[in-house]
Order: structure tokens, then sequence, then C-alpha cells
């Protein structure tokens, strides 16, 4: 009769369980399609890296975050050794008397195994609630179903050891090879089996195992089942990976993403792996500097507003948008928490840097939802911030977010003899100068060095000229993609009329744009960074830094040359190569605090603690007289941050100009 009543409860649990997640299943078919099954192997790579081998709990040095894969990793190596030992327990409630014995000594080997990973088990409990109870980190979500979880691990491992412990009492002998559960009969006292504490154990064991299985499609524990597979579909491409819009199609009413049907499937299964660890919100600059915007609680906000939306997505009545105007709930432990729908104020916030993606440990891709959902708002409803429309009107008149006519593109140049791609139609590269370089008077001194460094190095070089426009970064990053596509297509159409093959900017955001985005509209070309172009003229010994300067430094990593594009140690060697003494900040390499002026945060308020304050603080940290970037808005955001606490005693320079300085 107990076996009977074992197997009802058994079946039970096991169909809602699969019922539940077919029931998930069916809602991510109501995302839209996108190829995420090529690269098979590299897909296969980074499912057992990240996911099995739990190696994305350590992405980067922050001690909490490894405290907390460490403890992650604990739990689930745990489960995957103990899944074993559950499989022999649940034959157990049909035939009494079976075990693995009949594997021999690989038995008691796993015995061991099982008795040791659940002590660790145990201790990734006690490590888990010394961070919650101690350390109330505010990143975390304090909701009662984590409490809950951590209740019934700890109830499956205590009664696991109990069981042990009663079988020793049978057998009337400890088990060298289960020393913690040896513990356990030691401590209390068990100087005989009793079955019917055993019968205890072992229901209140598979009860609280069932109700596990079938709490984790219902919770945030969901991540169990989804996290791997989302680490097998994770974006192999670039850094943000966005969709392409096809402005040529005139049955298209809408452009971007107002309801949670017209985001991808992949876009909606990121929202089931998230784990809610609060990794992306601790390393989100907005989130840490008192914004809205909080990344976790995009992808969270998105999962729910598919909850929200399930029945009518099912019976195709109108859905409620993902996007709101009304602000979140204050979490009293620090971050917002938003519910089934998202600020509209959030999106505006985000510098695009990347830090959320990548330290999120299940591949989630935040940047793109948000640049989906601002360009619902700005190609479809017209509805962005006022501040953003003279920026707008300037990119589409003059073609650069200043406003300022082309006929004035070249004033950086006065007095350089800088070519032009007419005057120098065979030139073996065209230098790139970028909106800022060319307008902004901070960083026309970046284009200025670099050229006198081409010069040095009787590089062959030519400008665009007027005919140079702005790539369009800023323009695609707040969502105005139709700016950006024919800015995109003019450039290109300018490239191939020059027959260019090699192109070399002072800007990331240049050189990301142009390097990655611009393939889809069929511009192929080499593109380089000059922080790389100076290191190819070194190695080649076209140019030598013989001047060593003898200064200290520190290296602020742009996000887009960093995190997006994975350039850290070229410019540090440059920097190394002009006799700089280098010390790096708390933040640095992927770990980089963004500057705050990416994402089109360049041209818009920015609300809370300033971000280019909390840089600026960290570099002069390092007591370094120099702050050295490579990119033109973060010298223009850093500069500012220098001159409001008023260090006049530190220089914020560009690597070219270090790279001018230093120069035979």
């Amino acid at each position: 009769m107990e076996s009977l009543i074992f197997g009802i409860v058994l079946l039970a649990s096991i169909g809602y369980f699969f019922y539940r997640v077919n029931y998930l299943y069916s809602l991510l078919k109501f995302g839209q399609k996108e190829n995420r099954f090529d690269n098979p192997f590299e897909r296969l790579n980074s499912a057992v890296k990240n996911g099995l081998l739990q190696m994305c709990h350590f992405k980067v040095n922050d001690k909490d975050i490894n405290y907390a894969g460490i403890m992650h990793a604990l739990i689930f190596f745990g489960f995957v050794v103990l899944l074993f030992g559950e499989i022999e327990l649940i034959i157990k409630g049909f035939i009494p008397s079976f075990s693995f014995s009949f594997l021999g000594v690989l038995y008691p080997i796993y015995l061991f195994l099982e008795d040791l990973f659940a002590f660790l088990v145990l201790v990734a409990i006690v490590m888990s609630l010394i961070r919650r109870f101690v350390w109330h980190p505010k990143k975390l979500n304090y909701h009662f179903s984590a409490y809950l979880i951590l209740i019934f691990i700890t109830i499956l491992m205590l009664t696991l050891h109990y069981m042990a412990a009663l079988e020793m009492a049978k057998a009337n002998q400890i088990n060298p090879y289960e020393p913690f559960a040896s513990i356990v009969y030691r401590l209390l006292n068990i100087n005989s089996y009793n079955e019917l504490a055993y019968h205890i154990a072992f229901w209140v064991h598979m009860i609280v195992l069932l109700a596990f299985l079938d709490f984790i499609p219902n919770s945030k524990h969901l991540h169990i089942l989804a996290g791997i597979p989302n680490n097998y579909f994770v974006n192999l491409g670039p850094s943000m990976a966005l969709r392409d819009l096809n402005f040529e199609d005139e049955n298209v009413e809408s452009f971007g993403v107002k309801n949670v049907n017209e985001l991808t499937w992949k876009q909606l299964l990121d929202g089931y792996a998230c784990t809610e660890c609060g990794r992306c919100a601790q390393v989100c600059p907005a989130a840490n500097t008192n914004k809205v915007l909080v990344p976790r609680e995009i992808i969270l906000g998105i999962k729910e507003n598919l909850f929200h939306n399930a029945q009518n997505l099912f019976n195709k009545k109108e859905l409620i948008p993902i996007v709101t105007n009304e602000l979140p709930k204050d979490n009293p432990h620090g971050y917002y928490e938003y519910g089934f729908t998202i600020p509209d104020k959030a999106l505006w916030q985000c510098t695009t840097c990347g830090a959320c993606q990548n330290v999120c440990p299940v591949g989630n891709e935040h940047i793109r939802d948000m640049i989906d959902l601002k360009r619902y708002a700005v190609l479809t409803q017209g509805e962005f911030p006022e501040k953003l429309v003279p920026i707008f009107n300037n990119i589409e008149t003059n073609s650069n977010p200043w406003g300022i006519n082309a006929d004035y593109r070249l004033d950086w140049a006065k007095g350089l003899d800088v070519k032009t791609i007419d005057e120098v139609p065979d030139a073996e590269v065209l230098y790139f100068v970028g909106c800022a370089s060319s307008f902004d008077d901070r960083s026309k001194k970046i284009a200025q060095s670099f050229v006198k460094v081409l010069q040095k190095a009787n590089v062959k070089f030519a400008v665009l000229g007027k005919k140079e426009k702005c790539c369009g970064d800023n323009a695609r990053r707040l969502g105005n993609e139709y700016l950006f596509y024919n800015l995109a297509l003019e450039n290109i159409e300018t490239f191939k009329s020059y027959n260019v093959k090699k192109i070399v900017t002072t800007c990331p955001h240049g050189y990301y744009t142009l390097k990655n985005e611009y393939k889809k509209l069929g511009g192929e070309f080499e593109v380089l960074h000059h922080s790389q172009f100076i290191g190819q003229l070194l190695k080649e010994g076209r140019i030598k830094l013989s001047n060593k300067l003898n200064q200290t430094a520190t290296f602020h990593d742009s996000c887009y040359l960093g995190r997006h594009s994975n350039l850290y140690q070229q410019p540090r060697e440059i920097l190394a190569q002009a006799g700089l003494k280098l010390s790096e900040m708390k933040n640095a390499f992927c770990n980089s605090f963004c500057c705050g002026a990416g994402g089109g945060m360049m041209w818009l308020e920015e609300e809370g603690t300033r971000m280019n304050k909390v840089r600026t603080n960290q570099a002069i940290d390092t007591s370094a007289s120099n702050i050295v970037t490579a990119c033109p808005f973060c010298m223009i955001m850093l500069d500012d941050g220098v001159k409001d606490l008023s260090r006049d005693d530190i220089s914020v320079l560009d690597i070219a100009q270090v790279v001018e300085k230093s120069m035979a």
C-alpha cells in the first residue's frame, strides 16, 4: 500500500512538472523567430563551460560575486552528485531493499561523494544565510521564495544524513565512506535502527523533493531548467546583436517592440533563465548612481509581462504593453522593482556599457531589449526625451549631433596639411575622424595628435572631410534606427565610391559600429581602432617612443573598446612603452565603470549621482597624475569630472596625445 501511495504521489508530481514545463514552452512560441542554432560546437562549448562547469559565475574579479559563485557552484555540483542517490531513494520507494551496491567498488566511492557533497551543500546554505542576514547586499531579491528554497535544500540534506545514520544503526557499524553521516550518528547517539524514524525521514525527504521539483517551474528557480539552454543559445556575434528592421516593407505598420509577442523567443527565454542574482544590478552604472534603471528588472519585467498576458495571448485579445510611464516601486534594500511593466524612464538611462551582459551567468541580453523598446517609442510613437529633439534634428540636417555645418568638419586640421580622399585616392588608410573629434574642442586634440603620429610614421592616409557623416552610433542606441540606417547607407556608398579597404578611427563607438554593424548593410571593411594601428606602427618600427615620460597614469577602459570589442592590452602596452607607470583603478578591464556618455546619454540630462564623477573619483584614488583614455566621449566626461572636482593637477589625455609626446 505504501508503495502504491508513493507511486501515485510521484506520478502526480512529475505529471504536474511536465504540464507546467509544456505550458512555459507554449508561451515561448508566441515569440518571433530567431536563428540561434548555428555553430553548434561553439554553442555546446558555451553550455558546458558556463552551464555545466559553472565558469559563468567567475567572469569578473569581485569579492561578493566570486563568493556567491562558490556558493552556487557547491549547490549545483552537490545536486548533480546527489541526483544518483535520489534515483536510488525513489527506487527504494517501490523496492525497499534496492541499492546500487551491485556497482561493486564504485558504490563506496559514490557513498563518500554523496556524503561529502550533502555536507558541502549545507556549507553553501550557511554561506547564503550569512550573505543575506549579515552582509545584506542590496542587489539580491529578498523574496520569500528564496528562503523557501533554502529551507527545502536544508531539509533534503539533513534527511539524507539522518537516513544514512539510521542505515549504519541497521548494519550495527559506522560506514567509513560516510564521515559526515557518521557525525550525525554519533551526535544523535543512535544505538538501534528505528524503522518508523526511517520511514518518516524518507517521506519528509520525498515530499520536499517533489515539492521542490514542482516549485522550480513556478518560481525564480526556473533558471535551473532554462539556464543551460540559454547558455547554449547565447549570442555569438557582436555584443549587442540588434535585430534588423525592414524599412523597405510598406506593409509594416510599426517598428520596434510594444508588446511581448513582438520580442523573439530568445528574448523571452532570457526571462526564464534569469537567476535574479543581481550581478547585473551590482555592476550597472545607472543602478549604482540612483537611477530608475535596474538591468535585472528589465529581463524580469518582460517575463512577468509574458505571464500577465498569457491568457490574452492564447485568446488573441489585446495585450498590456511592456512599457509604462509609471515609476516602479522603491525596494527597501536599494534597487527598484518593476512588476509586469517597465518604466519608460529606465530605458533612457542605459549607457549601453555592456557591464550587465558581461557579468550575467546565463547569457542574457539586456541591451537589445531596451533598444527594441526605444525603437518603438521613437519610430512608431514619436515619444522620447525632449532633449533628443535637437539632437535627432542635428544629425538629420547636418549629419552630426553637434549640429555644425559640414563646411567646418576640417577646422581641427588647420595647419596640419591633412589631405582628403579626393586628393589622395590611393591612400593606405582612411582616417574616419568622427563627430566628437571634428567638432568638440577637447576631442579635436585627439585627431590632431593622431595625425601627427601618422605623419611621423609616413602613413599615406586621407580623411573624408566634408563628405564624412556621423557613423550613426548615437542614433541607433537611442532607438532612431531609421536615422542610423540612412547614415550607414550613405557612408557605405561613400566608402565604396573611393574603394576604401582599411579604416582607422579614434572613437571606439565608431570602431564598433563600422566594424560590426555596417556588415549587414553591405559594408565590409577592415576597421582598426587607433590603439591597434599605433601598436602596429610601433611593431613595424615606423615610430619610436624614445622620449620616456616617466609619469604616473591610470588607464580608463572605454566600454566600447573594452567589453564590446575586447581590446584591453594594446593601449596599456603602448603607454608602458611611452614610459608611463600605470596604476589600475579598482574597476578596470572588463570591470570598468562607464564614464556616462554611451548609449546617447551624452545628450541627456543625468539624474542622481553623475557617473563621470564616480569614475573620476576612482581614477583619483590611484594617485596617478594622468588619466588616459582611448575614446573622445570618455575624454570629455572625465575632463568634466576633473574640473568639477577642482583637480587641476590631473591631466586627461588620449593615448594619441601620449604617443605624440613620447615620439622621437
